[in-house]
């Protein structure tokens, strides 16, 4: 078994919503790791910069890593960050970094012959994070339908199906009376998750959430007190605490006790792993999430298992990271276990 990178290439992938980013190759003389790097919400590369960025990995990176070991992934994102030599990847592109810090992970689990998730999370990685997923929205709310029993990743895809057809136009009302009638129909609990659009204000937000049947809830505002409020008012609902996060760097459970993590926003692997560390040990739940362009890639659910991630975004048209979740649960066998979705 050889690890060491012995090339890197690079090319321009295309992501949902017709953004371009980033693909890496890395290959070792036993393994091999491809990744193409999403790009989150108003993304700074473009065309010209994709075609940039595919030509410094080409003519400076990858010359760079050649030679290094695979396996020594906290040295290779150490040196990524070196290279760029900023403190958010601006020179070299957030994108370029996670693409190859991710298909260096994939070339040595490769080269192990083992799959990604079990490369990054060992033996131990049995878990199948509960997937929510994004199926619809309104000029208010981007609402998922999330099963809190699910028992099998396809409970999830029957659901958001059934309540789409018995909803028909999404609404707030409509949604949440369908995922009732959807709970009696399939036999499982079904319920709704909202991403805010616009800013309500905490009375509104909590009566909302109060008379519909919703288990999760993420904010549009930055506003402390209201995620304090929502804390202290809400049972058994996750509140996600990415905007206050993102915008205040607030990691702490009285303000909410769910974060959603978008692998982009975060540098190289070694950065995702110890974000996620962090807010497990302030026993806060981490959601491992799709960025708003994202790639086909099957990377993302191994990530979810690997770094034992309880919950995992994906919209309803990912079908590849849906299947590979699939492919996962399959592969666990019995020793899968899927976590329990409670607030």
């Amino acid at each position: 078994m050889n690890t060491v990178i012995n090339n890197i290439v690079a090319r321009i992938a295309v992501l949902r919503g017709g953004r371009y980013s980033v693909e890496v190759d890395v290959i070792t003389p036993s393994g091999f790791g491809r990744y193409a790097a999403p790009l989150e919400a108003n993304p700074l590369l473009y065309t010209v910069d994709a075609y940039r960025g595919v030509s410094e990995i080409d003519e400076i990176i990858g010359p760079e890593l050649i030679g290094f070991d695979s396996q020594d992934q906290e040295l290779i994102d150490s040196y990524l960050w070196e290279i760029d030599g900023t403190e958010n990847f601006s020179h070299v592109g957030a994108n370029t970094a996670l693409a190859i810090s991710i298909a260096v992970a994939k070339a040595a689990a490769s080269s192990k012959g083992i799959p990604l998730y079990r490369y990054i999370g060992g033996t131990f990685s049995t878990e199948i994070p509960v997937p929510m997923l994004l199926f619809a929205g309104d000029s208010e709310f981007d609402y998922m339908v999330i099963v809190r029993d699910i028992t099998e990743i396809r409970d999830v895809v029957d659901a958001a199906a059934e309540m789409k057809k018995l909803a028909g136009k999404a609404s707030l009302d409509g949604l949440s009376k369908a995922s009732e009638m959807a709970s009696d129909e399939l036999g499982v609990d079904v319920a709704i998750g909202l991403i805010e659009k616009g800013n309500h204000d905490l009375e509104e937000l909590l009566t909302l959430i109060e008379e519909h049947n919703v288990a999760y809830v993420k904010p549009a505002s930055d506003e402390e007190e209201l995620y304090l409020e929502l804390m202290a008012e809400t049972h058994e609902v996750f509140v996600d605490g990415e905007k206050l996060f993102r915008s205040k760097d607030i990691l702490d459970k009285r303000y909410y006790n769910a974060l959603s993590i978008k692998p982009i926003n975060f540098g190289t692997l070694t950065d995702v792993y110890n974000v996620v560390n962090d807010v497990k040990s302030e026993k806060i739940v981490p959601i491992m999430a799709e960025a708003t362009f994202e790639s086909a890639d099957e990377a993302l659910p191994h990530l979810a298992v690997g770094l034992k991630c309880p919950a995992v975004v994906l919209d309803k048209g990912s079908l590849v990271k849906i299947n590979e979740l699939i492919r996962v649960a399959e592969d666990l066998g019995e020793k899968a276990r899927i976590i329990t979705f409670e607030g």
